[in-house]
């Protein structure tokens, strides 16, 4: 069992945290000149490369947009994917445990880094490969950190509402997604629901987390009786059914019939 849960610990934090998590600009630029596009890129003139390098930090900032649409996809499917896994509690635990931990290092890495340079989360989107990387690396992890406290927010809780370094860095990353211009729409909600959860701002009065265990333990009761009682009311209908029938059985049985004694004799 130890050799399978250090197995699924070693998979599940190298590929989903040091592949997903901790990405790398240039790689990341290189296989987007490199993908499905490259056919329209390599049709460009010379002219587009040109007006491309004079606005470099909007191509640039549209193109990291697109690359972090496409990280969030991988990141829900991981932490997805370990939701659903079958493995016992205390192996979830502890891989929720070492992906936290590695998000919250790279956070911390990322923020000294980008206060030492004087970087503030709403200007131009930085020209200077270093300074990119530590900003993607601030909004990406910020991310995956809201999808493992909403789909696992017991497991969280446990391990981040003690931790009051835990609490400034996910502040700061938090103000610092909001103010990047790259979380709108699904991710904007995203930010919106995880500084609820974690108490950042006031609860509205519609919130509630459907993954936790109370939750889930309500709904699961809910769930039996609404099945319980669309069992009965099918009940109901088919009998009503079956009366309604054998009454218009007896009314036919009532109505108008041929005597059989009545006949014309030649």
């Amino acid at each position: 069992m130890a050799f399978r849960l250090n197995i699924f610990l070693s998979i599940s934090v190298a590929i989903i945290v040091e592949h997903f998590v901790v990405h790398c600009v240039d790689k990341i630029q290189v296989e987007d000149d490199n993908g499905p596009d490259i056919q329209e890129s390599s049709r460009k003139t010379e002219d587009d490369r040109i007006e491309g390098k004079i606005q470099g930090s909007i191509s640039d900032f549209q193109r990291y947009l697109r690359l972090f649409e496409h990280n969030r996809a991988i990141q829900v499917d991981a932490v997805k994917s370990i939701l659903q896994s079958k493995i016992k509690v205390e192996a979830k635990y502890k891989v929720v445990e070492a992906m936290l931990t590695k998000v919250i290092q790279i956070i911390g890495e990322a923020k000294n880094n980008l206060t030492g340079w004087g970087f503030v989360p709403g200007d131009d989107w930085p020209t200077d490969e270093n300074v990119k990387e530590s900003v993607s690396k601030v909004l990406e992890n910020t991310a995956l950190f809201a999808d493992i406290l909403l789909h696992l927010p017991d497991m969280t809780h446990q391990l981040y509402d003690t931790n009051k370094q835990w609490e400034f860095l996910i502040g700061w990353a938090t103000w610092f997604a909001m103010e990047s211009r790259a979380f709108t729409g699904p991710h904007e909600k995203l930010l919106n629901l995880m500084a609820q959860e974690i108490g950042l701002i006031p609860k509205e009065d519609n919130y509630f987390n459907p993954y936790k265990a109370v939750e889930m333990e309500r709904y699961q009761d809910e769930s039996t009786i609404d099945v319980a009682m669309e069992e009965k009311l099918k009940h109901l209908k088919k009998t009503k059914k079956l009366k309604e029938k054998s009454k218009e059985v007896k009314d036919k049985r009532k109505g108008p019939r041929l005597s059989g004694t009545s006949h014309t004799e030649l």
